[in-house]
């Protein structure tokens, strides 16, 4: 795996429940793919997915579910992401994860300038048993012995991604408030230019920092362990 995941969520949203572990799943195993190729994310990512969707699709994005890696850089790093606009019914999931990277090493960081890194995230219930959540990661500073870098297990058991959608505000994309205010609280010296884009000030440095502990970890469901 190429980055460590570190999750946040919008005041009231568990970041630990069945939906959230969803839509975080959703996206990391999206984000994965890009790098590895579809066959080789997540366990069940490509059947919750519908496949490889093609370049254009409206609702699935083509780089996130691709067959062959499209990206072959592989610069170790912390994605740091966040769930915002977190909406659910007993048959349906959806947010927004927003989010951005630091590295080790000093260079031109994209996801920093400006602040727009935006994903909806959509999940339709296929099964009358909507699942398990894992076992909760109660420290976020240390490494589950339990824990898997990758989960092991088919995390999307009893549901399909119907939307795995970069926000494109020069599309008319809305990226939601919350994640603003998250990225705000980040990056304070940060102002918003003429687009409503967070942007650093002059002569902003992007930061650096050491690879960090996977947070949530994926720790299987008790049944399962």
């Amino acid at each position: 795996m190429l980055y460590s995941n570190v999750w946040s969520a919008d005041q009231g949203i568990d970041l630990f429940g069945r939906g959230a572990e969803l839509v975080r799943a959703s996206y990391e195993a999206g984000d994965y793919t890009a790098f590895v190729g579809l066959e080789n994310s997540y366990p069940g990512f490509g059947r919750a997915v519908g496949g490889e969707a093609h370049h254009g699709d409206p609702d699935i994005e083509s780089f996130m579910t691709a067959l062959e890696p499209e990206n072959d850089s592989q610069a170790p790093g912390t994605s740091f992401a966040h769930i915002s606009a977190y909406e659910s019914t007993e048959t349906t999931l959806a947010a927004t994860v927003c989010n951005y990277y630091l590295f080790p090493q000093n260079g031109t960081n994209i996801s920093l300038n400006p602040l727009n890194m935006a994903f909806r995230v959509e999940l339709e219930r296929t099964a009358d048993d909507p699942g398990q959540p894992g076992v909760p990661d109660t420290d976020p500073a240390q490494q589950d012995p339990r824990a898997h870098r990758v989960p092991t297990w088919n995390v999307f058991e009893g549901w399909k991604i119907t939307k795995l959608h970069y926000l494109r505000r020069l599309n008319g994309d809305v990226i939601p408030q919350g994640c603003t205010d998250w990225w705000q609280q980040q990056f304070p010296a940060f102002a918003p230019n003429a687009s409503g884009n967070l942007v650093p000030p002059a002569g902003f440095e992007p930061p650096t920092m050491p690879v960090a502990v996977q947070y949530p970890e994926w720790i299987g469901p008790a049944n399962s362990e």
